[in-house]
């Protein structure tokens, strides 16, 4: 019985290929040719392992959180460092991402938030849902901080978690644009003046 040919592409392989894809060209500028010839699958293959451009869009997303945004955000939540210390530390590991020659620029999140206006609204929402994780680990942070002592009575975790959000952000556009790590750097200096004395446990 012909049981035709085996699968030959790695289907995690091929969705990590396209997710950077992706990253690189948007949406709106990159076909199911595109995929077909980057992750070396058929279009038929292409469809039936992820469904249409949208689907594989989708999962690229949800690849990008899960080995990108996830790990972060742990760190963000769970390290038990001071205050100040995590929120550095967490606005130069996206200047890292955002700099890395080796990666597309920027973040695909915020990438894929900027260019919603060519996506469905469910692929839309769904960026807009995973890059508001980044800002409800932020306000859990500063709410925990604030309740430990490490933030000043008057301090508003969510003015807080808001703003460096936007930060976050803006340093991801800023490595798209083509800004140097020591442009990153002196921007998250600046930023870091907004938050208030960190008292020391």
């Amino acid at each position: 019985m012909n049981r035709g040919r085996p699968r030959k592409t790695d289907p995690d392989k091929a969705l990590e290929t396209a997710m950077k894809l992706f990253w690189k060209q948007g949406f709106e500028g990159t076909s199911m040719n595109d995929l077909a010839a980057a992750t070396g699958m058929a279009k038929p293959g292409l469809y039936a392992t992820f469904g249409d451009k949208e689907a594989v869009y989708a999962k690229a997303l949800e690849h990008y959180f899960k080995e990108f945004g996830s790990p972060l955000i742990d760190e963000l939540l769970k390290c038990p460092h001071a205050l100040d210390t995590v929120i550095r530390h967490f606005l130069q590991a996206i200047a890292t991402s955002a700099s890395d020659k080796k990666s597309p620029g920027g973040c695909f999140l915020v990438n894929s938030v900027i260019e919603c206006s060519d996506q469905s609204a469910a692929l839309e929402d769904l960026g807009r849902s995973l890059n508001m994780n980044r800002r409800e680990a932020l306000l859990e942070r500063f709410k925990a901080a604030k309740n430990h002592g490490e933030l000043p009575a008057d301090a508003d975790p969510k003015a807080l978690a808001d703003f460096f959000a936007g930060q976050a952000l803006a340093l991801s556009v800023m490595g798209r644009g083509g800004s140097d790590r020591k442009s990153l750097e002196r921007f998250i200096d600046v930023a870091m003046t907004a938050l208030p004395a960190v008292r020391r446990q």
